[in-house]
């Protein structure tokens, strides 16, 4: 019945559209030729992109985009205050002199209401590098000193207190495998922040609610107070004495901290970073549960099924109760639960490498579980192995142990974001004039080694914004051979803070995502590049071969392993509108129709050479003209949108450009006029018209 209404609809629909186009002439489709520029109708679906995952994904040609989850967008304000964060004991908010350490209120539910809406589609992203999602400590620590001290909390998810579950504030269990499930229909791949170097400091409202450590009596009054400082923080706290109360948490055999009873190491694989409480990862000490999640879980009723989790893990596999292996069980499980598809490993250089090694393999074969045990779950059918990338400053275009004896697939470049202050915006790409030069090294190093990959990013969490010229930086930088990851709002000019309690602190470049004040001219610009990018694998995974052009740099990009063959050309940092040529040393044979994606022109190949505007932001992107008969709007789906565009095109409302008209041709009778609307619209409605071939290749 729901069928025959929708049919019925559409024909009633189509009768009044014949009718009211019956007097409007037809186009001859020869009549336009050459470059022509589109109306904003016909722009309607420009920036579409599918939403099944291209059957040519690679890591190689990742575009990640890096978010932290508190502060990105705020789906459920139900658990904004979870373990009585940012509130008093009465239960009210503590109107503190800052709230820059304080947890925001984004969750898992605010990234899938991201997701459906399309916002990473839009941008052509097929990765998102998701903060760290297991329960983190509760109360706050202090950060800055003095007058300038304030409640820091882990919204950024890097202070782990259980890596078994989720933490309340970001959402439940269920809202997470929601998100991922949803990323997974949308062709994105999951890859979680993981930390397996340290577990988070230990807080005075933790120290009361799991009775580890030596507290002072009266550090309520002062934990709660809105004027507490660094100093009479840590007056509540004796670090030095009772060694068995600090062993009621995590315990020396487990960590290394300044601590009653624990011993303190040096150097990068034993040192306290930061003073966080170091794990002892290297351990092959055989050790039981933490005293402090025994606690944890036997308040919150689950210790009996943590614990047989636990041992059924170690029975099956036979490995010893290490350190390591514990966590390698707790972090796996996000893999094997929820199909989760690559780690970021943060502080990789302050692990030894067999410990990520042993993290990685256990996580192939987690991958493999999950998939083998959610047969219709989106993503299942994914052929690409479990993915790594680790942290390692400085690490550039190196090929050492983190890949052969580490298992890493990929390592963060730190090439084009300088660390230091708070106004150091960051250095970001090259240049136009050795642009090139540097896709030149980044292809010859990256795509010519098949286990060999970067992760490169203008802009971090731990040291500055690249927010210069961000229309070219947003070219150069999605152009680059090798995996991208975009930091949240790079895309939209999202500002640093404002708050003088975070001018010196990580948490100046950690401020909410900006959707109340995005740049849309930038954001446009980002996802007309980005869905380039991600539609072709030749961008990220290609060789690169310079070209000469009257203004900016070209270059082509060709692709060819596995029975996929890709190819592309482009040009960036032209002067705006102008009249481009490009020679293209015998990349495309002249008669081949190229089409610039930017904005849908299209031009032929003639004497090598092809000629086209480089419009205002002076982008070009290029790729062969072949499109699907009816597919009026070149978004590579057909629907109602490409009829319209036709009748608005026969009233001579809009121009379409050669290879539109093209398309829209359905007939194949030289003309385009209103029966070739009705045509897609009966076949928007399942219904066939005998000669007629909607979606065969032109």
């Amino acid at each position: 019945m729901a069928k025959t209404k929708k049919i019925l609809a559409v024909l009633l629909t189509l009768c009044m559209l014949i009718s009211l186009f019956t007097v409007i002439p037809t186009v001859q489709a020869k009549e336009v030729e050459g470059n022509t520029t589109q109306s904003d109708a016909d722009k309607v679906s420009a920036s579409a992109s599918k939403i099944t995952s291209p059957s040519d994904f690679s890591w190689d040609n990742a575009n990640v985009y890096f978010l932290l989850t508190d502060r990105f967008y705020n789906g459920n304000t139900e658990n904004d205050h979870s373990y009585g964060r940012g509130l008093d004991q009465n239960g009210q908010v503590v109107q503190a002199k800052t709230d820059i350490g304080n947890f925001h209120g984004g969750d898992f539910a605010g990234i899938t209401a991201k997701i459906n809406e399309g916002y990473f589609d839009k941008l052509g992203v097929n990765a998102l590098w998701v903060s760290a999602p297991y329960e983190q400590i509760h109360g706050y620590c202090i950060g800055g000193s003095g007058s300038s001290s304030f409640p820091h909390y882990a919204y950024h998810g890097y202070y782990a207190l259980d890596f078994s579950q989720t933490d309340a504030n970001f959402g439940t269990e269920e809202e997470f495998e929601k998100m991922v499930d949803t990323a997974h229909e949308h062709g994105i791949r999951i890859v979680l922040d993981i930390v397996m170097n340290h577990v988070g400091y230990n807080t005075l409202a933790d120290m009361a609610q799991y009775g580890f450590g030596t507290v002072k009596s009266g550090w309520e009054s002062g934990y709660y107070s809105a004027s507490l400082t660094d100093s009479t923080y840590h007056q509540y706290i004796d670090y030095n004495a009772n060694k068995d109360d600090w062993a009621k948490w995590w315990g020396s055999n487990w960590l290394r901290a300044g601590l009653a009873g624990y011993k303190e190491g040096s150097g990068d694989l034993t040192g306290s970073q930061s003073l966080l409480p170091d794990v002892k990862t290297e351990s092959t000490e055989i050790v039981d549960i933490p005293e402090v999640l025994k606690t944890k879980w036997t308040q919150e009723n689950t210790f009996a099924s943590k614990q047989a989790e636990l041992d059924n893990y170690f029975s099956t596999t036979g490995k010893p109760k290490t350190v390591r292996n514990y966590l390698v069980f707790w972090l796996s499980q996000w893999v094997e639960k929820y199909g989760v598809d690559g780690f970021r490993c943060d502080t990789a250089k302050h692990v030894e490498l067999e410990s990520w090694k042993a993290l990685k393999d256990q996580c192939v074969e987690s991958l493999e579980t999950w998939r083998k045990n959610n047969p219709d779950k989106p993503g299942a059918d994914w052929d690409e192995s479990f993915w790594t990338t680790g942290e390692c400053f400085p690490h550039y275009l190196s090929y050492d142990n983190y890949y052969t004896k580490g298992g890493f697939d990929s390592m963060i470049n730190f090439s084009f974001n300088k660390s230091g202050s708070f106004n150091d915006r960051g250095k970001g790409m090259p240049d136009v004039s050795s642009i090139n030069s540097t896709y030149e090294e980044y292809a010859n190093a990256l795509n010519t080694n098949d286990n060999f990959n970067v992760l490169t990013y203008l802009s971090s969490h731990d040291t500055s914004l690249c927010r210069t010229n961000l229309i070219y930086q947003g070219s150069a930088f999605q152009l680059l051979p090798g995996g991208i990851q975009i930091f949240y709002g790079d895309e939209t000019n999202r500002p640093l803070s404002t708050d003088r309690y975070a001018r010196s602190k990580d948490h100046a470049v950690r401020t909410d995502m900006n959707w109340d004040s995005i740049d849309n001219n930038v954001l446009e610009h980002w996802q007309k590049v980005g869905t380039f990018r991600n539609n072709h694998i030749s961008v990220g995974a290609g060789s690169h071969t310079t070209l000469t052009a009257t203004s900016g740099a070209a270059f082509v990009r060709e692709y060819n392993k596995d029975g996929v063959s890709d190819k592309i050309a482009a040009c960036i940092g032209a002067d705006a509108n102008t009249d481009v040529t490009i020679t293209l040393n015998g990349a495309f044979a002249d008669g081949t129709v190229l089409r610039n994606t930017y904005d849908n022109t299209s031009a032929t190949v003639s004497d090598g050479k092809v000629t086209f505007n480089s419009g205002a932001n002076g982008t070009i992107l290029l790729e062969e003209g072949t499109q699907l008969i009816g597919d009026v709007d070149l978004d590579e789906d057909i629907n109602v949108k490409d009829a319209t565009l036709i009748q608005l095109y026969v009233a001579n409302l809009s121009k379409l450009n050669e290879d539109q008209v093209i398309a829209a041709d359905v007939d194949a009778s030289g003309n385009v006029d209103v029966k070739d609307a009705t045509y897609i619209q009966l076949y928007c409605a399942n219904l066939s018209v005998e000669g007629i071939n909607i979606g065969g290749y032109n």
